[in-house]
């Protein structure tokens, strides 16, 4: 009897498959989607995009929440239900654009889609993983790119996506990839778009700055679904995902910002970011005759997983200060002292505080005998600091110093020191919590020792 019903239900939702995207779901894979049934709602939301009842969907869930599978489905599904149409697909690298590309092939050649499809078969002369159609597809079935990547295909009629257009959180918070990502997305994938084309966006929610939370901000999209790893009650949206226990444990292991973000769908701000990227200053140009002193701040990495960071302010008439160079890593002494001395060197700092912790004094010894006993390099004075404030309390005392008279290069290279010095900083929580601090602590020191040091500028 059981048997029956397993053969009708299959039969019932392989019949309903030809006009509703759900009950495709439930045919082709029912022993995982009935087990979700909150990916109905991102089902009957696609479905409302194939029918035209909406032109612009965001879907943001947890990790490992089934939204990527739901898509590819989605994407076979629309070469069915729209045989003559073309579906576009872009993602964060070229190496998912293709696994995903394979995914909904796949699926197309599956002799399960075959059954619920006889008449959709893949064209024999257009394959390649670049872009593939259909005997029906008028021009590319499916085609797509990874950020940055050349699209090819003539233009999506049916529906273009975005899966993931950010690696991780360090990608959403760096200005400059957000940027390449924004450009990229209006040069290159909204120009494939057709006349009425609609789109899906799918991602996290990380910042209230990438491409979901500029549209969400902006009010561009007509539904977005939201789903929390963890409910209003503290307990799990779906136990087959993930259980409450172990939502829990990863909560308890990784940085807030980022379980807010990854999991519970908050962006960053939402939580309190105390140096938003959007409120920082930034500059292409400094004219080095425009500067009247150099100063530079270290803070030695006491801790395997912390990073040094010797940050270089150049002071004008006019007090503003220009984060000109920097250094931030987490490599060891044999590699940050002679990167410290060419720092102070290249950039011919007049006066460098150095924190004297447990490591910095040995190694404000070793940078102050390196100079003295080099000719050939610039005579920084070396002084040792030793701060008794509380370090949250002097980066919140120095924030708004930070973001009205400090300037920061708009152009860098992504993945250098100074991407990496703005991502920590950008991501540091007003309330004090953010386990890695290097960035804002280094740039606090900073602009306290230039006050103390300028009083005829900052009185």
């Amino acid at each position: 009897m059981n048997l029956t019903r397993t053969k009708l239900r299959t039969e019932i939702n392989r019949e309903l498959s030809k006009s509703y995207f759900w009950h495709f779901c439930l045919y082709y894979d029912y022993a995982f989607f009935s087990k979700r049934p909150f990916l109905k709602e991102a089902a009957q939301a696609m479905q409302m995009i194939a029918d035209g009842e909406i032109l612009r969907l965001s879907v943001s869930m947890p990790p490992r929440a089934g939204k990527s599978y739901l898509t590819s489905l989605f994407c076979a599904w629309m070469l069915a239900y729209k045989p003559e149409g073309s579906v576009m697909r872009n993602t964060c690298t070229a190496s998912l654009y293709n696994k995903f590309s394979y995914d909904v092939r796949d699926i197309v050649r599956s002799d399960r889609f075959h059954l619920a499809f006889p008449d959709i078969e893949l064209s024999k002369d257009s394959q390649a993983v670049k872009g593939w159609k259909t005997k029906h597809s008028k021009q590319m079935g499916y085609f797509g790119a990874g950020v940055g990547g050349t699209i090819i295909g003539f233009g999506a009629t049916s529906v273009g996506i975005t899966d993931d257009l950010y690696r991780s959180i360090d990608d959403a918070l760096s200005e400059v990839y957000n940027e390449k990502v924004h450009r990229w997305k209006e040069g290159s994938h909204n120009s494939r778009l057709e006349r009425n084309c609609p789109e899906i966006d799918i991602g996290t929610r990380w910042t209230k700055r990438d491409i979901i939370g500029e549209a969400t901000e902006s009010g561009k999209y007509d539904l977005s679904i939201v789903i929390k790893a963890l409910d209003e009650r503290g307990e799990s949206f779906c136990d087959h995902v993930k259980t409450t226990a172990e939502y829990q444990r990863i909560k308890s292991e990784i940085d807030e910002t980022i379980w807010l973000a990854e999991y519970q769908q908050e962006p960053v701000e939402a939580k309190g970011i105390l140096f938003p990227a959007q409120e920082l200053q930034y500059f292409e140009e400094l004219r080095q005759e425009d500067v009247e002193a150099t100063f530079a701040y270290c803070d030695v990495a006491d801790e395997g997983d912390d990073f040094l960071c010797f940050v270089v302010g150049k002071v004008t008439s006019s007090g503003k200060v220009f984060v000109d160079d920097l250094i931030f890593t987490k490599e060891g002494v044999e590699v940050t002292e002679p990167l410290s001395l060419d720092l102070l060197n290249r950039n011919r700092v007049e006066i460098a505080r150095i924190e004297a912790n447990n490591q910095g004094g040995i190694f404000a010894n070793n940078i102050r005998n390196q100079i003295e006993n080099d000719s050939e390099l610039y005579s920084t004075e070396i002084l040792k600091a030793k701060s008794t404030q509380n370090k949250h309390t002097r980066i919140l005392m120095q924030s708004g110093f930070i973001k009205s008279k400090v300037y920061f290069r708009k152009n860098y290279e992504i993945g250098s020191d100074y991407d990496k010095f703005l991502t920590n900083l950008s991501g540091y929580l007003r309330n004090g919590t953010s386990k890695h601090d290097d960035a804002p602590d280094a740039l606090s020191g900073l602009v306290k020792f230039i006050k103390s040091a300028l009083p005829n500028i900052y009185g």
